[in-house]
């Protein structure tokens, strides 16, 4: 059979000697034959494509890389006991999960069941008759019903542009890739030169509702296929899904049951595709978020000094020879309404600097856009790796300001105290090279006794989290012999000094 098809590929691509001239790709017939071959390995074609639904159990871990203490980890895992079932016809998923991971406690239990609807990569919970939006599972926003491995060689055989590309070597071996476009997305399979099974499917696209990814631009996803086992009627399924973002590991997927009917889902009321559609159309992307939030209005904490409230919060900061920007949260979007809105409220001054204390990727989402303004950014020196991959990443479907005219960045590197401006709003910044806060710092305005703590802890009302993440904020004070009256963070709003330092002793676990 292989033998067979390859043969017949190559008679085609020697009759076609212009095409190879013209574009230098082998002829579609190639990627064609290799897609037959595969969906043969798996099972048939025609079994394939008679499967309606898949039923999966399973546990995953999801590795928090976008807010873990470095981004080389080790990062703080999430676990999840899941069962999905997955539509193809309509690429609906329907999970039920339990979730558990970091605390702030010896907890030993699950999270309570819940259950969410997911289409186009989006999550919704029902809610009183209607779809709520909710967070999409990691792993079901990087891989669609209808491009799972039971599936995605069908997709590539219906696609118009299959085409192959250059063979590349994984895991030691040869593979052969073909590839082709999938609502708005470039996918690519790579198979096993000597199995002709799927070894991985990489989708490039934009993740725009996604808090975490969607300042990174272009990402390529892969998903990386093991342990292919034989199920009913012959069909071969990959029971290990390890899933990785540009190069990096995001987590795996055990599938602990695997059920493939030719059975279609029957939709509920709460999930029927016109709910669906209407939830999908109207969800925001995170580029379109307003700047700010109605329930907690902006606060002057000081004269020339101004916070901006909102899930991740903006500090303009007016000195003798400008405004200073503390955070570049969200996207590049966000961050032009920030800039509009320090215009508007210190009219004819000046934006000098833009300051960044964490690496946490929603904290600087937005930083491109004060680079391609030439706007210097003061960053910890732990830090400029990861800035200078996100000031680095491909925009290319939807081109921001720095994508379209390309500025290397202006650094300010803060390795040690740093002063920054005179005057009454005169602030220093203090690395505090703390377990926790390794790659944070702290603001300190000397004249105002008033501390800002980055991202190291949140008080809000009774919620404290975590005490002893506040212990090493204290003890950072200390050592910089600080005098603060007064504190504020990225998440909690001004307090007194004294309300942060007694918030600090953890309590004993039960």
């Amino acid at each position: 059979m292989r033998l067979n098809l390859f043969a017949t590929a190559a008679a085609a691509a020697a009759l076609a000697p212009a095409a190879l001239a013209q574009n230098g790709s082998i002829p579609d017939s190639v990627a064609r034959a290799r897609a037959q071959q595969a969906a043969a390995a798996i099972g048939g074609e025609a079994k394939l494509r008679a499967i309606a639904s898949v039923s999966l159990s399973g546990i995953s871990v999801l590795y928090q890389r976008e807010q873990s203490e470095r981004p080389e980890g080790p990062w703080l895992p999430t676990f999840t006991d899941f069962t999905d079932i997955r539509d193809i016809k309509t690429a609906t998923v329907r999970r039920t999960a339990r979730t558990r991971g970091f605390v702030t406690e010896n907890d030993p239990e699950w999270s309570a069941e819940s259950s969410a609807v997911v289409a186009d990569g989006l999550a919704f919970r029902a809610s009183n008759a209607s779809l709520i939006a909710t967070q999409t599972p990691w792993d079901l926003g990087a891989l669609p019903a209808d491009l799972g491995p039971e599936h995605v060689v069908v997709a590539a055989l219906d696609a118009p542009d299959l085409r192959t590309e250059a063979d590349i070597q994984l895991h030691g071996s040869l593979h052969h890739v073909i590839a082709f476009t999938h609502k708005r997305a470039t996918v690519r399979v790579i198979l096993g030169d000597s199995t002709a099974l799927p070894k991985a499917v990489e989708i490039t696209h934009t993740r725009p509702f996604d808090t975490y990814w969607a300042p990174w631009g272009d990402v390529t996803q892969r998903v990386t296929f093991a342990a292919w086992l034989v199920e009913p009627d012959g069909i071969r399924f990959p029971r290990v899904w390890e899933y990785s973002t540009d190069g990096v590991v995001d987590g795996s997927v055990d599938i602990t049951r695997v059920r493939l009917t030719a059975e279609a889902i029957q939709p509920g009321p709460d999930a029927s595709p016109e709910a669906l559609q209407s939830a999908v159309a109207a969800r925001r992307r995170v580029a379109d978020l307003p700047l700010g939030d109605a329930r907690r209005p902006t606060v002057e904490l000081a004269p020339g000094i101004v916070k901006v409230p909102a899930g991740f919060d903006v500090v303009e900061v007016k000195q003798d020879d400008g405004i200073v920007i503390v955070e570049a949260p969200l996207t590049s979007a966000y961050s032009q309404k920030v800039i509009d809105d320090a215009a508007k409220r210190f009219s004819g001054v000046p934006i000098k600097a833009l300051v960044t204390t964490s690496d946490a990727w929603p904290h600087i989402g937005g930083v491109r856009e004060y680079v391609a303004r030439g706007i210097p950014v003061y960053a910890l020196d732990l830090n400029l790796p990861i800035l200078r991959r996100l000031i680095a990443a491909k925009y290319d479907s939807e081109p921001d300001a720095l994508a379209r005219t390309r500025k290397e960045p202006v650094f300010h590197v803060v390795s040690s105290r740093t002063a920054v401006g005179s005057g009454a709003n005169r602030f220093e910044l203090l690395p505090l090279r703390t377990v926790t806060g390794e790659r944070q710092m702290m603001l300190y305005f000397p004249a105002l006794r008033l501390l800002y703590t980055s991202d190291l802890f949140t008080i809000r009302d009774a919620m404290v989290f975590v005490p002893q993440t506040i212990d090493e904020a204290v003890a950072a004070a200390a050592r910089d012999r600080l005098e603060p009256s007064r504190a504020f963070g990225m998440h909690y709003d001004l307090l007194p000094w004294q309300r942060v330092v007694d918030s600090s002793t953890p309590k004993p676990y039960r």
